[in-house]
């Protein structure tokens, strides 16, 4: 009876850590960049940073160890779905609709805008329980030429690194 029990505590201290494992782990969002500019030609680069940004972000944790990168055609047909769109002016706003259903707990995004022929981007990590941007990872005032616009991907990735492995807020309030 004894070897019985102790095998049965075996698999419930299994599936507990197994779970927690799971269910802790950060699953991002990363959303393209809204088009502050008004130029709709530039409509492009919102989705070049997010699909370079997403790339750079798997390469730094390809086994998925430290966060879930929530897949971008998921994050695709919910945009198409929703119809929401980086250039309208309620985007900032509506994309929590969206990342509620993915069930992310962090959302990478930004925006950029064209000043003296140069792109000037910002790029945030956002806790999706407070909908607040982590500003001490946060990659601001980032100026690059339109031929080196993804050139910024590297800086980017860079500083919002540690808002990416910091708990979420939700993880915090719970313990």
């Amino acid at each position: 009876m004894k070897r019985y029990l102790t095998f049965w505590h075996l698999v419930v201290i299994t599936v507990f850590f197994a779970c927690n494992i799971l269910f802790s782990q950060t699953r991002i969002a990363i959303l393209p960049f809204q088009n502050m500019d008004g130029n709709l030609k530039l409509n492009i680069v919102s989705y070049k940073l997010q699909d370079s940004l997403l790339k750079a972000l798997k390469v730094l944790d390809p086994n998925e160890t430290s966060y879930h990168i929530v897949p971008p055609d998921s994050i695709e047909m919910i945009l198409a779905d929703m119809n929401l769109d980086p250039t309208n002016p309620q985007y900032p706003t509506d994309i929590w609709k969206a990342v509620k259903k993915v069930n992310a707990t962090k959302v990478v995004t930004g925006n950029f805008n064209v000043q003296a022929e140069r792109f000037l981007i910002n790029a945030y990590v956002y806790d999706v329980a407070t909908k607040l941007p982590d500003l001490d990872n946060a990659a601001r005032d980032i100026f690059k030429p339109e031929e080196k616009v993804l050139d910024a991907v590297k800086i980017i990735v860079n500083r919002v690194k540690p808002g990416l492995l910091k708990p979420c807020v939700r993880a915090t309030i719970l313990k």
